[in-house]
């Protein structure tokens, strides 16, 4: 036996535990961030170069995939649509059972909680697509967001279940901010 080479059936098993352990880490590493954790580009967010992307906007950046349709969010996320902000836009009351009573054939009637009115005309080219991370409490948001519903702020849900109340993580407002959706 060599002294300098211990028996090839001693180091084996540890040179295959260690490859498997580093095979992991590498495949855990590739995989990119979920849709709502922190990002600072959108490398982070999808080292591959797929469709995710880092929304810089949201505080601590936010992983998303723009332009999603009822079927293309991944699992823990869901597709929203999201408006200008309505408080800078010329608000236009509008009866959600009814919209075609008030909203031009471009526009879609969104409810929006912060609205004294409950709903307005929205252009439907305005329109921001973006999967997003889904929640079912504040806890399920990472710090310095919340869980919140679709359905004020601009914002609406695309399902195939609109009978259904998804809800998802924005930013928290900030410490003294009153109304809904206070502007930070």
């Amino acid at each position: 036996m060599d002294r300098h080479h211990p028996p090839l059936s001693s180091t084996a098993p540890r040179r295959a535990g260690l490859l498997a352990l580093l095979v992991a880490a590498a495949l855990a590493g590739g995989c990119g961030h979920k849709i709502g954790d922190s990002c600072s580009n959108s490398a982070d967010c999808d080292p591959s170069g797929g469709t995710r992307t880092c929304d810089l906007s949201q505080p601590g950046g936010y992983c998303i995939i723009e332009g999603c349709d009822a079927r293309s969010c991944p699992d823990d996320s869901v597709c929203g649509r999201f408006f200008p902000d309505q408080q800078f836009l010329d608000v236009k009351v509008c009866d959600p059972a009814n919209p075609a009573a008030t909203c031009m054939a471009d526009e879609l009637c969104l409810s929006d909680g912060n609205l004294p009115a409950g709903a307005s005309c929205v252009r439907a080219s305005l329109e921001k697509r973006a999967c997003v991370q889904s929640c079912g409490s504040d806890g399920d948001c990472r710090g310095g967001y919340v869980c919140r519903p679709f359905g004020i702020c601009g914002t609406a849900s695309l399902t195939l279940d609109p009978g259904k109340t998804f809800k998802f993580c924005t930013p928290a407002p900030p410490p003294g901010a009153t109304g809904l959706c206070p502007l930070n």
